[in-house]
């Protein structure tokens, strides 16, 4: 072999070595099924309405997650189960509830066990006899439970206006 054959082939080797690695071929992104996780929102959310309605501040503790967090205008910060089932209780115990509404107006599901919802709701109830609208906005985010139902992770509301009904 020739001196500039030998010279030719050792750049050649030396330039592929230093050559960056070729890509490996993408994988493709799980595919998320928007529509079932967009049930499993829906029905979580007519269960949250008949329990408020009902004034069953157990029923709607077990809707959120052991560690939940809400934070709700004009409350205290609540964390975790207990604390949630205890405000819930202190408010049916003020108010009776008559109608729930909750619309959501954006949703984003990220993953078949994880979604995010902005929304607004109305609320109608009466205290000591006189009846009463409220209408707020609303934040969640929300998990499926290893049972495949799906819980509140996370909610923040707030009321935009109250209208007393008399």
């Amino acid at each position: 072999m020739r001196p500039s054959s030998a010279f030719t082939i050792a750049a050649l080797l030396l330039g592929a070595a230093c050559a960056p690695p070729a890509e490996a071929p993408a994988t493709a992104a799980a595919t998320v099924d928007t529509a079932a996780a967009g049930q499993g929102l829906d029905d979580l959310r007519s269960r949250y309405i008949a329990l408020n309605n009902a004034g069953d501040a157990a029923g709607l503790a077990a809707l959120h997650a052991d560690s939940a967090g809400v934070d709700i205008l004009g409350v205290p910060r609540l964390r975790g189960r207990p604390a949630i089932q205890a405000a819930f209780a202190a408010d049916f115990a003020a108010r009776k509830f008559t109608l729930t509404e909750i619309m959501p107006f954006s949703r984003s599901i990220r993953t078949d066990t994880e979604g995010t919802e902005l929304g607004t709701y109305h609320n109608m109830f009466t205290v000591s006899g006189a009846g009463s609208h409220e209408w707020g906005r609303y934040v969640g985010a929300f998990r499926k439970r290893a049972d495949g139902q799906w819980e509140i992770a996370y909610l923040m509301a707030f009321a935009d206006s109250t209208r007393v009904v008399r």
